[in-house]
């Protein structure tokens, strides 16, 4: 990992996952890093306080810069498996190519998966798609119920910057397209 990226994460942050991609097209180095800040009492209770940050980075005029990021896209707040990662554990769940980047939120019984795209018209990163997997008891004591559900954009939902991504809100659209 380049240090100009160890440099942008805080002694008392912990680096999650780390990938690098010509995530424009263009041949220009970007990365995307998960980054978890410490951990307070709000970030308990509150979506708002999320520790967790997913990150877009690019080298401009060789410094690198933050381009874009999400405070939500990565849950750390009611995710136990991601609020108590060790350092780079959650590189399987970060995919990142050309003009896409994926982060799966893997949970105790399911998963939640954002999947953002990149715009040339509108130079920006935006939700593409969201989708859920929950895996509940069924109706006899030896059954297992499985429910896969997904969004797009512009079919679901409106243009959603990376940087506004509401995972309370895209789970009220997901529990309404599974009815």
């Amino acid at each position: 990992m380049p240090a100009d990226v160890r440099a942008l994460v805080a002694p008392t942050d912990t680096l999650l996952a780390y990938k690098a991609a010509d995530l424009y097209r263009d041949g220009s180095w970007a990365a995307v890093i998960v980054v978890r800040h410490p951990a307070s009492e709000m970030s308990d209770l509150d979506f708002d306080h999320n520790p967790c940050d997913l990150l877009v980075l690019r080298r401009e005029r060789g410094k690198l810069v933050k381009v874009d990021h999400s405070k939500k896209a990565v849950d750390c707040t009611y995710n136990d498996v991601e609020r108590h990662a060790p350092a780079m554990s959650l590189n399987d769940y970060l995919k990142v190519s050309p003009a896409s980047i994926v982060f799966i939120n893997q949970k105790a019984r399911g998963n939640s998966t954002f999947y953002f795209a990149w715009s040339q018209k509108k130079a920006a990163w935006y939700l593409r798609r969201a989708t859920a997997t929950n895996v509940g008891d069924g109706a006899d004591v030896n059954d297992v119920s499985v429910t896969d559900v997904s969004a797009s954009y512009p079919k679901n939902f409106g243009w959603t910057p990376m940087s506004s991504v509401d995972p309370d809100a895209m789970a009220d659209i997901l529990n309404k397209l599974a009815k």
